[in-house]
């Protein structure tokens, strides 16, 4: 269930922020409390950021594939390394 932008007025916390009811197994909800601790956070913060950092891994992936796709239908001598790629991208930014 996803209440988008919504404003609690009895609860705890008030918030504008998308809300997202989540189920869990007892072994991960002891482990995001876990965390939850030790960085001092939220359990929902802790669950915000593992989605995102998990989204972002995603299109990581999906873009190395792409290049690695583009990359086989590119010639041996227009390839350049990862390092001359950010010597590159290195002298724009100058």
């Amino acid at each position: 269930m996803i209440h988008m932008g919504r404003v609690t007025t009895g609860g705890a916390m008030a918030t504008i922020e998308p809300r997202v009811n989540i189920s869990l197994d007892y072994t991960t909800l002891r482990t995001i409390k876990q965390i939850a601790n030790q960085t001092k956070r939220s359990v929902s913060r802790v669950c915000a950021d593992l989605i995102k950092s998990q989204i972002e891994y995603d299109e990581d992936a999906h873009y190395i594939k792409l290049i690695d796709e583009m990359g086989d239908n590119l010639d041996k001598k227009s390839r350049i390394s990862a390092e001359e790629m950010q010597r590159r991208l290195d002298a724009i930014q100058d």
